[in-house]
């Protein structure tokens, strides 16, 4: 369930718990405490949903509405229930069998939005939110749902002019002042997002996106204790909610509390282990800790659960290539080289990996077939002719001696230290391998490589 539904969901669960529960009942903390005596049914109804078992309100509902199966308000309810335990064919049949009979039903038509959205059907929820207003203009729900379709659009003028009629109706209207924040978030207008996301907070202290919310307009104001302390609070409000940790996890990554870090992506993880996303951060920051064995094992997780997520390609090769598992380098550096054919490092290290793994004739062919692929003045093809025709690094160094642009020296030099590495002149390629990694520039993954084998230069 998408973000946008799981806050439209929640205010229509707050309505439900309005409209239907029994205002003597408390709402139990942690587990659902049977009442002593039996509930009337819609008050049941309230109480299972103020207690956070969606399914057993369910179970109360169907009880009600077998003993009265024809009212169009049941029938609304019911289909509401059903799609928000996830029932949804289940909940088509109710909607359609309502708007069969009153396809002006304002309530059915909400619902079958709502059906929609979650289908990822957008034209068809858009539709069904505009023939709502075209029955009711001051219908807040559909105001409200109909700008997050437009937030998503990037249709920010329609956007805007949803939310703000919706505020003017309803200002407690979570699902608009939620989209409104998010909104001016969009637009960078961090102070403005703020105070749309204090007054959430205000009219609903307990609910969990509005501090998530304002802990980004505060991290765009670089407000770092203050949002991190919303993170916090959304955290102990929803500890269940996966985004939460990955959000706090990549704020404490930038405070720098990387074992903090690393416990909230762990427990991201443990919420959804076959969603792949806290993996790629984790892996990521095992890397950067030493924990290469960690960092292996997420990163073959990530490809497992989402093999297509060519982003991980790189630093998934690089820490194979430092792992000396050159094999598996060689088909990572494939894969990035497939991606983004237009990049020439990705096609050196395939080669040199594929060298060090033994298969040195498969390297030499796949720089000379690709060498003409690159611009004849550009360093990256003398680096790929070098290691078709060893002896063509005289004409590189000479050229090299002329270049004043010390990152892309630096680069070319490491290649050359690899070269030399593969050739077996050891004292040559770790002078270069030294140079590179003094140099300290960092962004460009050749400075890490240097500096793995400037370690086992020391280690040694």
């Amino acid at each position: 369930m998408n973000r946008s539904i799981i806050v439209r969901t929640a205010s229509f669960l707050s309505m439900l718990l309005i409209l239907y529960s029994c205002k003597t009942v408390e709402q139990p903390v942690k587990e659902t405490k049977i009442p002593e005596e039996p509930l009337p049914a819609y008050e049941s109804i309230g109480f299972y949903m103020q207690a956070g078992d969606p399914d057993k309100a369910l179970d109360e509902f169907e009880k009600a509405y077998s003993r009265d199966p024809e009212g169009t308000d049941t029938k609304n309810l019911y289909s509401s229930l059903l799609l928000t335990v996830g029932k949804v064919e289940e909940a088509e049949s109710v909607i359609r069998e309502v708007l069969e009979k009153d396809p002006e039903n304002t309530d059915a038509l909400y619902n079958l939005a709502m059906l929609q959205s979650i289908k990822g059907n957008k034209e068809e929820e858009k539709k069904a939110l505009e023939n709502i207003l075209s029955i009711d203009s001051k219908d807040t729900r559909a105001l409200s749902s109909l700008g997050e379709l437009y937030l998503t659009e990037k249709k920010y003028d329609k956007a805007e002019e949803s939310f703000s009629s919706s505020l003017e109706i309803d200002p407690a209207d979570i699902t608009a002042r939620s989209g409104y924040g998010n909104l001016l978030l969009r637009k960078k207008k961090y102070d403005d997002a703020v105070k749309q996301f204090d007054k959430l907070v205000e009219e609903k202290p307990d609910y969990s996106f509005a501090y998530a919310d304002r802990s980004r307009a505060k991290s765009g104001l670089n407000d770092a204790d203050g949002a991190l302390a919303d993170l916090n609070k959304a955290v102990e409000l929803d500890p269940g909610y996966y985004w939460n940790y990955i959000d706090r996890g990549k704020l404490l990554l930038f405070l720098g509390e990387r074992e903090k870090a690393l416990t909230d992506f762990s427990k991201a993880i443990e919420i959804d282990p076959g969603y792949f996303y806290a993996y790629i951060y984790r892996a990521g920051l095992n890397k950067d800790m030493g924990n290469r064995q960690e960092a292996e094992s997420d990163y073959n997780k990530v490809m497992e659960l989402k093999s297509d997520y060519y982003f991980i390609y790189e630093p998934f090769a690089v820490l194979e290539y430092e792992n000396g598992d050159y094999t598996k380098s060689a088909e990572l550096w494939k894969r990035a080289m497939e991606r983004w054919p237009e990049e020439p490092s990705y096609l050196l290290m395939r080669g040199i990996s594929l060298i060090a793994s033994g298969k040195e004739k498969e390297g030499r062919d796949l720089f000379k077939s690709q060498m003409g692929s690159l611009p004849r003045d550009s360093y990256f093809y003398d680096l790929a002719r070098m290691f078709a025709e060893p002896g063509y690094d005289i004409f590189l160094f000479n050229k090299l001696e002329k270049e004043n642009k010390v990152p892309l020296k630096m680069r070319v030099l490491f290649y050359a230290a690899c070269y030399y590495k593969l050739q077996g002149q050891i004292p040559l390629a770790n002078k270069y391998f030294m140079e590179v990694a003094d140099a300290r520039i960092y962004g460009m993954f050749e400075t890490d490589l240097a500096e793995n084998e400037v370690k086992d230069i020391i280690h040694k």
